[in-house]
Formats: C-alpha cells, sequence, structure tokens
C-alpha cells in the first residue's frame, strides 16, 4: 500500500472516532451543567407542594356547581342553587434542601357566592338572586419530603349575606355571625399511586364565647394514574366544627379530570350532607346533589 493511502486511512478513522465520541461528551457537559444544585430557592415558582383539596367547600379554587337537589332542614328547596368560588394559591418562595425535600411560603385568597334561582309566583317570572359570598385569606408554609407533605396555614374568614336574600326575607335586623373568624391548622397528606390521603385539625383564634375553637378535617382523592386526556377521578371529605357540635359535613364527588397539565379541569357528580359549610346558617342542617367543574388557575 502507497504511503498516502496509508496516511489518509488513519486520518479518516481518528475523525471517525472522533465525531463518534463528540456527542456523546456534549450530552455529558449538557447534564453537568443543567443538573440542579442543592440547596437553592426559588422566587414565585410554578405548582404547589402540598395541591388544593379539590373536594373542600371552602378550597381556594375556582369552581362552579348546580345543585337541583338541595334540603334545608329537611325541607327540599324549590328551585336550584348555583355556588360559585373563585381562589387561587400562588407560592412566594421555595426552598429546596434536596431533591427529596423542599419548602415554600404562599398565600391564597378566594370567595365563595352561592345564588338561588328559583320561580317568583307573584311575578310569574323566574328570578336569580345572590344568597350569600363568603371571604378568606390564607397563608401557608407547606413542607414535602418525598410522598409525604405538610401544610400549616393561618387564615381569615368572614360571611355576608347577600343584599337580594335580605330583601327577599325581609331582614332588617342585626343577625349574629359567629362566620368571622381566624384558625390556625396543620395538615398532613400522603400521596402514591395516585391515592391522596389527608388528615388535619384546626384551632380558632377567637374567644370561646365569640366561636368554639376546634376543628378537624380528613379525606381522600384517587386520581387514576394516566396519560390519557381523560382520568377517573372520585374521593370524598369530612369536616367537622365544634361550633356546630361536631356534626360531620360530608362532600363526596365522582367524575373525570380532563387535561395533561397542572391546570386541570374536573368535571364532578357531587354531593353534600351536614352543616351548611357557608353563610352565617351554619348551623343549619344541608343536603345537596348536582354537578360541578374545578379548575385551578395557578
Amino acid at each position: 500500500m502507497k504511503p498516502y493511502l496509508l496516511s489518509f486511512l488513519l486520518f479518516t478513522g481518528s475523525v471517525g472516532a472522533l465525531a463518534q465520541d463528540l456527542p456523546d461528551t456534549l450530552v455529558i457537559r449538557h447534564a453537568t451543567l443543567t443538573q440542579p444544585t442543592f440547596p437553592r430557592r426559588e422566587f414565585l415558582p410554578k405548582g404547589h407542594l402540598f395541591d388544593p383539596i379539590l373536594l373542600d367547600p371552602i378550597e381556594a379554587q375556582t369552581s362552579v356547581s348546580v345543585l337541583p337537589g338541595y334540603w334545608m332542614d329537611g325541607d327540599q328547596y324549590d328551585g336550584t342553587i348555583v355556588p360559585f368560588a373563585f381562589g387561587l394559591r400562588k407560592p412566594l418562595i421555595r426552598w429546596y434542601k434536596s431533591a427529596d425535600r423542599s419548602s415554600e411560603l404562599s398565600f391564597d385568597v378566594a370567595s365563595f357566592t352561592q345564588f338561588e334561582v328559583y320561580h317568583d309566583d307573584k311575578l310569574n317570572k323566574q328570578k336569580r338572586q345572590l344568597m350569600n359570598t363568603d371571604y378568606r385569606l390564607s397563608f401557608l408554609y407547606n413542607i414535602k419530603v418525598r410522598n409525604h407533605s405538610w401544610r400549616l396555614r393561618l387564615y381569615h374568614l368572614s360571611s355576608h349575606l347577600g343584599d337580594d336574600y335580605l330583601f327577599r326575607n325581609q331582614i332588617n335586623y342585626y343577625l349574629p355571625n359567629p362566620v368571622n373568624y381566624e384558625v390556625i391548622d396543620v395538615t398532613y397528606n400522603h400521596e402514591k399511586n395516585g391515592l391522596r390521603k389527608y388528615l388535619g385539625v384546626g384551632i380558632g383564634l377567637r374567644k370561646p364565647e365569640e366561636r368554639e375553637r376546634l376543628s378537624a378535617q380528613a379525606g381522600f382523592y384517587y386520581r387514576k394514574p394516566s396519560q390519557a386526556f381523560a382520568r377517573f377521578v372520585g374521593g370524598v371529605d369530612l369536616k367537622v366544627w365544634q361550633q356546630t357540635d361536631f356534626r360531620p359535613g360530608v362532600k363526596a364527588g365522582l367524575g373525570l379530570e380532563l387535561g395533561r397539565t397542572a391546570n386541570n379541569l374536573t368535571f364532578l357528580l357531587e354531593s353534600y350532607t351536614g352543616f351548611r359549610p357557608y353563610s352565617v346558617y351554619e348551623n343549619q342542617k344541608t343536603r345537596w346533589f348536582g354537578i360541578g367543574v374545578y379548575f385551578n388557575p395557578i
């Protein structure tokens, strides 16, 4: 073999070997540059370390329900109740101690409004009126360790009857309103294979003569692990308050979650039984069933 031909073959072989090795070198170098470091912090992060409890009637999320079946103290309401909630939760700062441990400080705001749709026999027409609106502001400190998470929360909630409701029921006098209070609660959450379980306790900050202090919450929620656009979901949420003699308020839902992002739509067949979860009439025994749509905007 001629010398120049041997040199050419050796040169091309070296270049080919270098071309094969170069992409792997770049991939390793890129992975090293993009691998997260710990500890670190992040301002205004996305997502939540402790996800909102979807079946909690006073959770900071956006939802609307239509309840054609509604009973108050055993009597069926002659019309339809339409609860509407607008709420959002936003983490302010998140600390990452390791890949499996992180914590965050966040806040949420929410309003919970109920409308009534009924037929006015005197005017012979359908009417839609505002019954009640509750407002809530919360500050939260969340911790997550692998599949376990904790939520420490301080919140204020107040309830206000709507002008339409006051006029219709000729209420022109002062009503006691114990639904104006502050609470500190802590909730533990565990999630694995699509099944979420949680348990929490709370204590009110008002004087006992203004409002009884103790409360508790527990429940589960199942979201079928799947990459499909639609997933089966269902669960039960239970709350008790010393203010309502620890009579349980139980909300159950069954339906579908649509989407593949953190802001999916959830459609539920839902029911509730127990004390009224909002309004100054919280001592009223309530039952309902209907359909609801739930959405977390952030």
